[in-house]
């Protein structure tokens, strides 16, 4: 996540917006999940 967020905010211009996308449709709601779980567990 720290390297998405450090491409994104210092090259813009080479960001691949179809990429970001994909990453957020894919990748997110399983973090999500994750980040629920070790909640619940607190």
């Amino acid at each position: 996540m720290k390297g998405l967020r450090n491409k994104i905010v210092h090259d813009y211009d080479g960001v691949n917006i179809n990429i970001v996308w994909d990453t957020i449709k894919k990748d997110l709601p399983n973090l999500r999940e994750q980040l629920m779980k070790l909640i619940s567990n607190i």
